[in-house]
This record gives structure tokens, C-alpha cells and sequence, in this order.
């Protein structure tokens, strides 16, 4: 098996790893989003886990404790939770980033006094700020040294400064290596497309960083014979995507996916952390000034950050993908739409969509989108053809 089909496998069985830790004796810490210092549970000797939905999997237990306009990933992995389905968790962190995640705290909360038998995760509530004025970033400090005395307790040991500069390395490794795959991405042509890119993003939070890093050395050396995709190059803006529905079918047509702004997938490996300063101040700094998500204040930096990152893909198209009830993205998208479109990027806009596509849906978005698509490619031949024709003047 390559390092590609690896990655691959862990990604599709994501709980692979860390029961594999768990059975050989080790303690495995989850943890929702992008905005848990993985470096800390890595320290701490925990595996870190990110806890991730799934489309197929239903939500029947949790529909009985949510609303129903509860965003449908999340619910998801509520279910998962309550059903089993994470039974290997021994400890689980839990940020205050989306509502709904902040909500999950308070519901496993009241689910765990209603029925005391159900085994869930010891939990820990991350509570995070939303904007970036020094005021929270020293909010952020309290915070992060907070976390570290919860892993502490957990762990029964103390987490140093040489081991948290060790996994501090370790992770800003796995980023250096995920920013070279997402260079093949935005190279003319990319080199691999955006399924691959997400199993290859996705497995390194279901695996421990160093055998990441290991698969991921593998994989680049291989890189130069990787065949060139071809088609349309599009990038992704909106909702967290934590499967490959969506991506299968716009790739099922003329198109490449260069690249994405969300924590699923290029935005995961922005900023490493910043060696240079005390570990824990440089941890507190980095997941309170990384790459802003749909959560952050003030709304003008996430414009810029869509804006630039599909740039800097090459992108010739954009698709605004949202999932019902994730409200928060309403409120940049007319701004990302109105610059994208001032700097010649067209855009299309799929708003409340279901979890798991039904087939109808497929059908009615890969109609959408090859229209889209086709629209792109004939502007793309009649600039070609303004141009021989001023050229020939």
C-alpha cells in the first residue's frame, strides 16, 4: 500500500488509529473544529482525535435533544456520540466556536445526568474568544493555560516546555508538508485534485503527526509523476466539509478543485506556530491570530482571506456551498461575492443544503454546476479569441 492509499484508508476508517493507541494502552483526547491546540493533547502522551460527522449515519438519538434547525454536521456527530459510534474517546474538548458545537457541551452535560449509565467522554469546554483585540488574546492566555491544567489533571503528569516545543515541531511539520500538497493543488496544472487533497488533509486528524509526516515525505518525493488534472479550476468557500459527496460530484465533470476556505481543508495547515517565543504564549498566539473562520471578528479580514486564497489557487470559478442552519456565513458571503466578482472570479451560491445529498439533489447540483462550468469555459475562448485577434492587429 502507497502512502496516498494509506492516507486514503485512514480517512475512510478514521477511528483506525486511535483504537489501535487505545488498545495498546493509551488515552485518546477528542476535540471539535480546528480551534483545540492539538499540540498540548499531544504533549500531554493523549492521541488527538477530531471529531467528524457522518452523512449516512442518521441522528434519530439526537433529534431528541436538539431543535430542528440544529446545523445537520454537527447533529451528526452529537448522534455519534450518543450512539456509540465514539465509545474509544476517554476525554473530549469541546471549543466555543459554532453555536451548535458550543451547545453539544451543555447537551452531553444534561445527557449525562438524564441517563448516568450512558458512557461519554470527560469533557472540558475550550471557551474561546471571537475577535482579535489584545484584550482577548490575553483572554486566549488564561484560556490555553486553563486547557493545560486540565490535560495535566487528566495525564496525572506535568506537560513541560521541552515536550510541548517537541510537538510543536511535530505539528508545524505536518503544516509545512500539507502547504506543499496544496502547492500541487494551485500548480498549472495541479497535480492532484480536490478528493485526494481532502483525504490527505483529513487522515493527518485521524492519525498521530509523525507517521502523517512520514506518509506525507512519501508521498511528495512521488509527486513529480502524479498525472495533471485537467478542467475548469474552482474553489470552495462556505461550510465545513468533512466527506467527499460534494467533491466527487463537482470533480465528476469538466472541473478541478485547487482549493478551499474552510477547517476540512487548506485552512487547517495556515500559521504554524511560532518557535521563537515560550511555547505555551506562542500556542496562545497562533489559535488566537490564525487564518480567520466564519466565527472571527471583524467580518472585512475574512473577505480578504477568501479573496486571497482563491487568487492564489489560480482559481476561475468560486462555489459558495452552505449547509442549512449555518447562518453565520450568510453575513460575509455578499462582500466575498462582490470582491471575487470585482477581480473577474464568477461565482455560483448552493445555500441550506442537506448533510447527505439525496439523488434528485445530485442531479439537480451537477446540472447547476456544469452550467456554471460551461458559462467559465466559454468566457475563458472568447478572451482567447479577443486576444489573437488584438494581437494580429
Amino acid at each position: 500500500m502507497d502512502a496516498f492509499e494509506t492516507m486514503q484508508k485512514h480517512y475512510q476508517q478514521r477511528d483506525l488509529a486511535a483504537r489501535k493507541w487505545k488498545e495498546k494502552g493509551g488515552k485518546v483526547a477528542g476535540y471539535f473544529c480546528n480551534n483545540v491546540p492539538e499540540e498540548m493533547i499531544l504533549a500531554a502522551g493523549f492521541f488527538p482525535f477530531r471529531i467528524s460527522g457522518d452523512p449516512w449515519g442518521g441522528t434519530e438519538v439526537a433529534d431528541r435533544y436538539t431543535e430542528p434547525f440544529y446545523e445537520p454536521d454537527v447533529r451528526s456527530m452529537f448522534n455519534m456520540l450518543l450512539t456509540g459510534r465514539y465509545d474509544f474517546l476517554d476525554f473530549l474538548i469541546i471549543p466555543h466556536s459554532r453555536d451548535a458545537i458550543l451547545a453539544l457541551y451543555y447537551h452531553l452535560g444534561k445527557v449525562q445526568q438524564i441517563a448516568p449509565t450512558l458512557k461519554l467522554p470527560e469533557l472540558h469546554l475550550f471557551d474561546t474568544p471571537h475577535t482579535r483585540f489584545w484584550m482577548s488574546g490575553l483572554y486566549m492566555r488564561d484560556r490555553v493555560r486553563e486547557l493545560k491544567k486540565k490535560l495535566e489533571e487528566w495525564s496525572g503528569q506535568e506537560i513541560s516546555n521541552e515536550r510541548l516545543s517537541k510537538a510543536i515541531a511535530i505539528g508545524n511539520e505536518n503544516k509545512m508538508l500539507l502547504k506543499k500538497v496544496a502547492a500541487l493543488r494551485a500548480a498549472e496544472p495541479p497535480r492532484i485534485s480536490g478528493v485526494e487533497a481532502l483525504q490527505i488533509i483529513g487522515s493527518s486528524m485521524f492519525m498521530l503527526k509523525e507517521e502523517h509526516n512520514k506518509l506525507l515525505r512519501q508521498f511528495l518525493t512521488e509527486a513529480a509523476r502524479l498525472p495533471a488534472k485537467d478542467g475548469v479550476r474552482l474553489f470552495v468557500e462556505g461550510s465545513p466539509i468533512d466527506n467527499l459527496q460534494f467533491y466527487e460530484l463537482v470533480e465528476s465533470g469538466n472541473a478541478t478543485i485547487v482549493g478551499e476556505d474552510n477547517c476540512w481543508g487548506n485552512r487547517y495547515s495556515d500559521d504554524p506556530v511560532d518557535v521563537s517565543l515560550d511555547p505555551l504564549e506562542a500556542i496562545a498566539e497562533r489559535y488566537h491570530l490564525k487564518s480567520p473562520c466564519p466565527r472571527m471578528h471583524p467580518m472585512d479580514r475574512r473577505v480578504e482571506y477568501c479573496l486571497r486564497s482563491a487568487v492564489e489557487a489560480k482559481a476561475q470559478g468560486m462555489i459558495f456551498f452552505f449547509l442549512e442552519w449555518d447562518n453565520a456565513l450568510a453575513w460575509e458571503y455578499p462582500d466575498q461575492k462582490k470582491a471575487l466578482e470585482e477581480k473577474g472570479i464568477p461565482t455560483v451560491c448552493f445555500e441550506m443544503q442537506k448533510y447527505l445529498l439525496s439523488d434528485p439533489e445530485r442531479e439537480r447540483l451537477r446540472t447547476r454546476i456544469e452550467q456554471f462550468v460551461e458559462a467559465i469555459g466559454m468566457d475563458k475562448k472568447s478572451a482567447r479569441s479577443a486576444h489573437a485577434r488584438h494581437a494580429a492587429q
